[in-house]
């Protein structure tokens, strides 16, 4: 193959994946603007400012458009994960990073469109496949990586599963119900009260790490 037909390819490659980047920005937009009951999809290609024709060469159905506009929202979100956990080595309470990051994405139209496209769109069987899949894959990222950094920090697999578990129910729990009634002074806190919780299962922690010491000292 020569270098001119090498050439040529690698535009093309790049050209593509632009095109998919704005097609799946737009419907991630429309969605969080107008819901995805309203999505339809004639809108994309007009917010993305290209042809019709494009946008059904690269999305071809309703379908794929929302696995792209999930997609595009879970990207987004772990831009906002990879700057919190950058600033692991540099911050001063591992759990208070965790919680911020936790807040970022279940108090965000990441999450808020992305519940909605799950909800609505999973009702079709072979959709809601694909799109739990996806969900899936990127928070398992996200949060193996806070469990390592918590092991890592001294605490026990078992607690440190568990108060991951219970945050994840907790912040996700009032970021649905942010839908209906936002309170965010009530929010901060009964996440302070929850806080102070989990300083008790710190302690607990510490307990343990103590009796594992004295059981390997005798």
């Amino acid at each position: 193959m020569s270098d001119e037909k090498t050439k040529q390819r690698v535009p093309q490659a790049v050209r593509s994946a632009k095109m998919q980047q704005r097609l799946s920005e737009a419907a991630y937009l429309i969605i969080r603007d107008g819901g995805y009951v309203n999505f339809r999809t004639s809108a994309v290609a007009k917010r993305a400012g290209v042809s019709q024709g494009a946008q059904l060469h690269h999305y071809p159905t309703k379908d794929s458009l929302a696995i792209a506009a999930l997609d595009y929202a879970y990207k987004e979100y772990n831009k906002l994960f990879e700057a919190n956990y950058a600033a692991v080595d540099q911050c001063d309470d591992l759990l208070d990073l965790i919680f911020k990051d936790f807040k970022d994405f279940y108090l965000s139209d990441y999450f808020s469109v992305a519940l909605d496209i799950l909800i609505s769109g999973g009702k079709n069987e072979e959709l809601r496949e694909k799109l739990v899949v996806i969900t899936r894959e990127n928070r398992r990222l996200v949060e193996r990586a806070w469990l390592e950094e918590l092991i890592n920090d001294g605490w026990p697999l078992a607690l440190a599963e568990e108060l991951l578990a219970l945050s994840h129910s907790i912040i996700r729990g009032f970021a649905a119900r942010a839908l209906v009634i936002d309170d965010p002074a009530h929010f901060d806190r009964l996440l302070t009260r929850w806080r102070s919780m989990v300083d008790t299962l710190a302690n607990e922690k510490n307990t343990v790490i103590q009796n594992i010491k004295k059981e390997a000292s005798r």
